[in-house]
């Protein structure tokens, strides 16, 4: 964690902990307010330490959209849990561990308990060959199995899962690492949400959350400039860099020809993640 970050967060708990001290001292005709004002310091602790620990929206938040709006589980646009072994370089491994934790959170989403299984063993495969200090056995464990059913609990273990692998690629071992990871997994929400059907354009819930990812984007292009001298990102950063123009016009709303741009462009990009 940089020094800035430290600052902020403890910067932010500070601010708690008077809020916490002045509604003690301010006696019950401003309880309400203060007590308002602690969840609102809390809510923003809470911001605060994500923004460090994974810098953009977790899976889970595109694939419950997905869910929302009724569309159906669609298993053949995902990453065959079983290509795993094909991935030799440190970035093809980096990137499909973001590519697969999309593909595990899109299906612990639907509750499909045995493509679950197959994702989590192969991130595991990857998570040890990179020597990430993270235990993912506990996803294949007994214990695990049994709270399966229970969606909330599976995903808060999942998403911390995925929060402990990317501190420990961007703090000890590589944060171009780490930037891949992120990429992938960015990568393979799109390509799950612009391959849901044969012609998503024409499915304007589809659309509306295709343009609510205009703001993780510009998060992930952010974070890829500040790691452009690797070759890799740099190449990653010039090919997203065509989806700008077509989010900048979100708001009008996207016609055929700039959701096509997205489509194709996630596209390229993904086949060459997983290829």
């Amino acid at each position: 964690m940089s020094l800035k970050n430290f600052m902020k967060i403890n910067l932010a708990l500070v601010i708690a902990f008077a809020s916490i001290l002045t509604s003690c001292k301010s006696g019950s005709q401003s309880g309400n307010q203060d007590q308002n004002a602690d969840t609102l310091n809390k809510d923003q602790i809470a911001q605060d330490v994500k923004d460090v620990v994974y810098p953009l929206p977790t899976p889970f938040e595109m694939t419950k959209m997905l869910n929302d709006i009724g569309a159906k589980f669609v298993g053949n646009a995902l990453n065959p849990a079983n290509k795993v072994e094909k991935y030799f370089t440190e970035k093809s491994k980096a990137v499909n561990l973001g590519v697969y934790g999309a593909d595990l959170a899109y299906c612990a989403t639907y509750e499909k308990t045995q493509e679950m299984q197959s994702y989590m063993e192969s991130l595991k495969t990857l998570v040890d060959q990179l020597g990430v200090n993270v235990d993912y056995s506990k996803l294949l464990s007994e214990e695990f199995k049994t709270k399966v059913n229970n969606k909330d609990t599976l995903t808060e273990i999942i998403t911390n899962t995925f929060y402990d692998t990317y501190k420990f690629l961007n703090e000890k071992s590589n944060p171009d690492l780490a930037i891949m990871m992120t990429s992938g997994m960015w990568v393979e929400l799109m390509y799950i949400a612009t391959h849901i059907s044969a012609d998503t354009y024409n499915n304007p819930e589809i659309v509306k959350i295709i343009s609510q990812q205009k703001d993780s984007y510009a998060k992930l292009m952010e974070i890829l400039a500040q790691r452009n001298t690797n070759a890799d990102i740099k190449d990653l950063e010039q090919k997203l860099n065509a989806l700008k123009p077509a989010f900048e016009k979100v708001e009008q709303g996207l016609t055929k020809q700039d959701y096509n741009v997205i489509l194709k462009t996630i596209e390229s990009v993904r086949n060459a993640f997983v290829s």
